[in-house]
Order: structure tokens, then C-alpha cells, then sequence
């Protein structure tokens, strides 16, 4: 079983309705986090050039990778620049503390909603 790191950045009016819609599709669990940022709209006028951002943190299996960005996309689309980013990298190992095994000698009791 192959695992993979979602992190997106989206705007904070999203949260709410990007959380139901990844629950709709029983992704496994998610970390949110408000971060401060600048990137390429950066506003060079102002004295501070952060903007505040949510960080989501998915682990997910690798066949729901496709759905899980579509959803992000979906839901976080705008045409304002600095929108977001998304972005999805592989995991060497993933292991429930709790159980001390990798993931490979344990399931993921996935949520139903």
C-alpha cells in the first residue's frame, strides 16, 4: 500500500466547505493549520507582505490522490491571484503511533460520514 502527503494552502473562507466536501468522500482525516505567507502576489506596498492561509495536511492512499486535489481545486477555485497552492509528495513509512506498526501490518479505519 503506497502513501502520499497532500498539503494545500488555500484561503481561509474555504475551510468549512472544503472540510465537508473531503468528509463526502471519507478522506481519513486531515490537520488544519493557520499559517502567514507571501509568494508571487506578494503585496510590495505594504509595510507587512504575509497574508494569513490555511494549511491543510492530508495522508492518504495513493488511488485517492486524484479525487482528493480534485476536491481542493474544486472547492478552493478562484480567480483572485494567490489563491493557493497545492502540492502532493510520496511517504517512505506511515505508522500509527498508537499501534507501533507500519501501515502495511495495520489498516486505516476510514471515516464514515
Amino acid at each position: 500500500m503506497s502513501f502520499r502527503y497532500v498539503i494545500a494552502i488555500v484561503q481561509a473562507d474555504v475551510l468549512e466547505p472544503l472540510e465537508k466536501r473531503l468528509a463526502s468522500i471519507h478522506v481519513p482525516g486531515l490537520t488544519a493549520t493557520t499559517v502567514k505567507g507571501y509568494g508571487n502576489y506578494a503585496n510590495l506596498f505594504a509595510s507587512d507582505w504575509m497574508t494569513e492561509h490555511i494549511k491543510l495536511e492530508i495522508f492518504a492512499e495513493e488511488a485517492d490522490i486524484e479525487a482528493i486535489t480534485d476536491v481542493i481545486r474544486e472547492v478552493a477555485h478562484s480567480d483572485v491571484p494567490g489563491t493557493g497552492v497545492v502540492a502532493v509528495m510520496p511517504v517512505g513509512d506511515f505508522f500509527h503511533i498508537r499501534a507501533g506498526k507500519t501501515q502495511k501490518q495495520t489498516d486505516i479505519e476510514r471515516i464514515k460520514v
